[in-house]
């Protein structure tokens, strides 16, 4: 694994976490009527975003060394 792709991933996930712990201490115990809206959304919205991300270097990191390595073999 390529040390940029662990980093970033390591960034993503402590930033999954972190959202996903917003959305809970939004929600967590309180009675639902009570529970803002607005801030559980943000925290979501932050969430769905890390998430779509993760998924996106995730699939990147797949294809890149298989197109690389494919790459080579034409120019051989």
């Amino acid at each position: 694994m390529h040390e940029i792709y662990v980093k970033t991933k390591t960034y993503l996930i402590n930033e999954i976490a972190e959202e996903a712990r917003g959305v809970l201490s939004a929600i967590e115990g309180k009675d639902p009527v009570a529970v803002d809206d607005i801030e559980v959304l943000e925290y979501c919205h932050a969430l769905a975003t890390e998430m779509t991300t993760l998924e996106t270097v995730a699939m990147v990191a797949a294809l890149v060394p298989d197109f690389l390595e494919s790459k080579r073999c034409e120019d051989e």
